[in-house]
């Protein structure tokens, strides 16, 4: 009988398009064909040839419409079994296009099937881990769980395995105590299988916090319970391979070898030739190779054997590549793209890898600097290049920005290697094109997604997008946003409502769907859209210096803070930091790199403590002294080996890392006498001789500059009146103190320029979202609040209206609001506390709420670093107007009010806390025409005047002597 039913089923495959169109079959003869179709799909799925897989589900798919039409809840299967085979083909786009058509076959039941749902969205997860866009991923995975609590009666087995996905996609974004949370709701409920699951995802997250015994506990319950219920299966491989990375990472070598052979022995019955399993076998014994003591005290053979290890971890390493089915396995000779990988998070693990080793082998040569040393170089650069553009290329595919900033950590130490390797062959040959390199990648890796942001901007501007498609994205922009928002605040609540969460998540959850939706219809119906979105957009070094002016000059900074090692006894061991500098004229580029010792970045740290503290009016003489100290050495490290080009020069400053804490202005060029007392008014600030701007990068700063903003010169103040209202934030209490200086500070800016002000209750949120759109400067003195866990949930204070009840008008506008604005001021001004300040993200800089007025489209932003005092500010304000007003370029109309702040005070108010935060970030163009125009055209004209009357003059004196 089954011999009988495989030759029906085979005969019917062969004859399929002609059975379809000339035969009239009975419904349960259809059906029959169809189950029979299915499950053969299902074997060859199951033994890795998925292809195969794929042309069946599809045949099932037809059938299934022979029987019940072109949408029906019975064709969900089949679009999920094709949506499962293409994702294990690495076609995620296609994936995610029958999944789709699978939802809405199953949303036509009624009642409709829960369980069902709930294994399609982890599907859609799956494909949006696959994808790097880790928001999305968490999103489906958190309604697949909604979906099946919401199956009567629970699965729990389906409900634990989804818990497990969203535990994989915290464990990806090294959130390990969010695991540890989930792991301690469902791991003693969870059913055999997911056990196992979480015992090895645990096993990480103890190795990653430290916790050395509880991850070796957690490993080896996973093999043992592996061995008990399943027996030698794929389970159990991968237990023994996670087990032998734990043992290889606390450097136990042989006994992670002997669990990686008992992993291999598996694996010769179910993936011995591809498949995703295999692969991290071969990447973990490249690693085991790759890090393996070399026991000798000869350098020469310690070198020899070092080298054979390296050069056989690359092997391996090439080995997991072809496991998945990656077509060019040499990515040190070759250009890789996400179409040619089934996972791309192994493919990028894999070939950074390879170039890791690379440059290890390079540098067991560094002292000879051979050929040999060239070569590796430029091979470990090529692995590296392969893996950032792997990176760029599933960053543009991403439309939410929070899964943008993840891929910048992703990213950051693929960046800080390549610009290591490029440096060392750019002091080696000397040739431009690895500076270029290294640059290039140093800007790749600037606030990137706010690069993103400007570069698709500029790709709907010169598309053919319609308005009414764009004004679409903004208002879903803003419900996500908005419901975000509401959200966060319900989850601060002691006891939050489960009932309003679940609605908030649902609306985040739709309109996210449809901005994605949206997306892909505007790439995939404006072609000069996607090309423009895709194009790479950045300048080369030599188009930067065509468009600097003679008098400019730019700083960028890259600060690479390598990531702790392990060591045998189980603590870590700190590598110090690398400092590289690009400083670039019109007519000079230069590139260094300076090793930084643990006393350089103590002084760093010591510069912004004192700059910021708030105790400033109690600081003690010994204070001033270090401060000066520690000042001092900073400007010798960072400006000092560029002085003698900065003469007569307007600095814009790229800084990194902890440098975007630093103002600048404050670096001393000389040390005053510290056996004396420290008078700060006497100090030699590097402000006092330098314009200092700033920039998230150079691209975004000429992008910005070029794009002359229309000068209405009318400038919009809001300056609430608090009467210290209490509020919670984040489960803390504080107060709006008033501010009666900012009152003042609006009334002096009037008196310079044409403005605007909004007081009292009418400097409300709702007027700032109505008017901010129609003014040229927005300038914003309130309070603000600072959340450092959750940036996008800073926020500005505006006048609290007991009776608002939406949240477009709360009083509070937080950084997502900001993002969602439409600017098109020319400059905004944050006289506010602590705006220029957030959470530090590598590859982003400060996630501020000055980052997010440059988000919004506004090129310039004037913030603060740290609490602003309340007169010192008004002062510095009010004279940095006055000199905008005479065509200063923003930069230097900061630096003038600064020092003329610094004249009129003594010792104490001279301190840097009271006069230092202030800087100005991005375009620093004039806002207004210099007085010097007027009089030099005044001037022209009276030349003019002066010549034509004295030609007149002559003419009648001709006249009358000819007469």
């Amino acid at each position: 009988m089954k011999i009988f039913r495989s030759f029906k089923l085979i005969l019917y495959i062969i004859l399929l398009p002609y059975t379809i169109l000339s035969q009239e079959l009975d419904k349960d003869s259809l059906n029959l064909i169809a189950n029979e179709i299915r499950q053969k799909g299902a074997t060859l799925y199951n033994t890795g040839k998925h292809t195969e897989a794929l042309e069946a589900f599809k045949q099932f798919l037809a059938y299934r419409k022979k029987i019940y039409g072109n949408e029906n809840y019975f064709l969900a299967t089949a679009y999920s079994a094709i949506g499962i085979s293409y994702k294990n083909l690495g076609e995620n786009e296609k994936a995610l296009e029958n999944y789709m058509l699978a939802e809405k076959n199953i949303l036509l039941r009624t009642p409709l099937n829960y369980s069902l749902l709930g294994g399609l969205y982890v599907n859609i997860g799956n494909v949006y881990r696959a994808k790097l866009d880790y928001l999305n991923a968490y999103n489906y995975f958190n309604q697949a769980i909604s979906s099946y609590k919401a199956q009567t009666p629970i699965n729990k087995e389906k409900l634990t395995g989804a818990y497990y996905s969203l535990a994989e996609v915290h464990f990806l974004n090294n959130n390990y105590q969010e695991v540890l949370s989930i792991a301690e709701e469902c791991y003693l409920d969870a059913d055999t299988s997911n056990q196992i699951y979480f015992d090895n995802i645990l096993g990480g997250s103890y190795y990653n916090l430290n916790e050395f015994e509880k991850a070796d506990s957690h490993f080896q319950h996973a093999i043992s319970f592996s061995q008990k219920y399943y027996g030698k299966g794929l389970d159990l491989a991968y237990a023994y391979m996670s087990y032998a990375e734990f043992l290889s990472g606390i450097n136990n070598f042989e006994k992670a070898l002997e669990n990686l052979s008992e992993a291999y022995n598996i694996l010769e019955y179910f993936q011995k030739e591809v498949g995703p399993v295999l692969s991290n076998y071969y990447e973990y014994e490249g690693n085991i190779y790759r890090n393996r003591t070399i026991n000798t005290q000869e350098i020469n053979r310690f070198k020899r054997d070092k080298r054979q290890n390296l050069l056989k971890s690359i092997d391996s390493y090439k080995k997991g590549l072809a496991a998945l089915e990656v077509s060019q396995i040499d990515p040190e000779s070759s250009d890789i793209k996400i179409q040619q990988t089934r996972s791309l998070m192994d493919c990028l693990d894999l070939i950074k890898a390879i170039g890791d080793v690379y440059l290890e082998i390079a540098l067991l040569d560094n002292e000879n600097k051979g050929i040999d040393y060239s070569e590796n170089l430029d091979y470990a650069l090529s692995c590296y290049n392969n893996t950032s553009n792997l990176i760029q290329q599933a960053r543009k595919e991403i439309s939410n920005d929070e899964s943008k900033i993840q891929l910048s950590n992703l990213q950051y130490q693929t960046i800080g290697k390549i610009i290591e390797t490029a440096y060392l062959a750019y002091s080696y040959s000397g040739n431009q094109e690895f500076l270029d390199i290294a640059f290039n990648n140093s800007e790749q890796l600037k606030s990137s997604a706010l690069f993103d942001k400007i570069a698709n901007e500029l790709a709907q501007e010169n598309s053919l997008i319609p308005d009414s498609l764009l004004e679409l994205e903004r208002k879903l922009n803003n419900t996500i946003a908005n419901y975000s928002e509401l959200q966060y605040e319900e989850l601060n609540y002691d006891e939050p409502d489960s009932s309003l969460l679940e609605e908030y998540n649902d609306k985040i959850f739709n309109a996210s769907r449809q901005r994605d939706e949206l997306n892909r219809f505007m790439e995939e119906s404006y072609p000069d859209y996607y090309q423009l979105k895709y194009s790479n957009s950045t300048l080369s070094l030599n188009d930067i210096q065509d468009r600097l002016e003679r008098k400019e000059a730019i700083v960028e900074y890259f600060l690479a803070e390598p990531a702790s090692e392990k060591i045998e006894n189980g603590s870590k061991a700190d590598t110090l930091s690398s400092l590289y500098t690009f400083f670039i004229t019109s007519d000079n580029i230069e590139f260094h790199k300076k090793t930084l010792s643990n006393s350089e970045i103590q002084a760093l740290e010591e510069t912004f403590r004192f700059m910021s503290s708030t105790d400033y009016l109690f600081t003690r003489n010994e204070d001033a002294k270090q401060y000066c100290i520690s000042s001092h050495n900073l400007y010798k490290v960072l400006i000092a080996p560029f002085e003698q080009d900065l003469s007569e020069k307007h600095l814009t400053i790229i800084p990194d890392g902890k440098l975007n804490y630093i103002s600048f202005d404050g670096l001393l060029k000389t040390l005053p006498d510290t056996s004396e007392a420290i008078r700060f008014n006497k100090l030699n600030y590097l402000v006092k001789d330098v314009n200092i701007n700033y920039a998230n990068s150079v691209n975004i700063f000429l992008k910005n500059k070029a794009s002359k903003p229309k000068l209405r010169n009318h400038t919009l103040a809001f300056a609430p009146e608090y009467n210290s209202e209490k509020f919670s934030l984040t489960g803390l209490s504080y107060i709006l103190a008033p501010l009666p200086g900012v009152q003042k500070e609006v009334d002096e800016i009037a008196k310079s320029v044409n403005t605007t002000i909004y007081r009292s209750k009418n400097a409300s949120e709702q007027n700032f979202r109505n008017e901010s759109g129609n003014f040229d400067i927005l300038h914003l003195a309130m309070h603000a609040y600072i959340n450092d866990s959750l940036p996008a949930y800073s926020r500005l204070a505006f006048s609290q209206i007991a009776d608002s009840t939406t949240l477009d008008n709360d009083g509070w506008l937080n950084t997502a609001d900001i993002y969602n604005l439409d600017l098109n001021a020319s400059m905004t001004v944050l006289s506010a506390c602590n705006t220029g300040v957030g959470k530090l993200q590598k590859g982003e800089g400060l996630m501020s709420l000055a980052r997010g007025f440059l988000y919004a489209g506004c090129p310039s932003v004037v913030m603060s670093l740290w609490e602003v005092e309340d007169a010192a500010g008004t002062k510095i304000m009010t004279y940095f107007y006055k000199y905008l007003k005479a065509g200063k370029t923003k930069d230097e109309a900061l630096r003038l009010a600064k020092l003329k702040y610094l004249e009129g005070s003594n010792s104490r108010l001279a301190h840097p806390h009271y006069w230092m935060s202030f800087k100005c970030i991005g375009d620093n163009s004039p806002v207004y025409t210099s007085y010097d125009l007027y009089f030099f055209a005044i001037l022209i004209l009276l030349i003019i005047a002066f010549s034509i009357d004295q030609g007149i003059r002559i003419k009648k004196a001709r006249r009358n002597r000819q007469a």
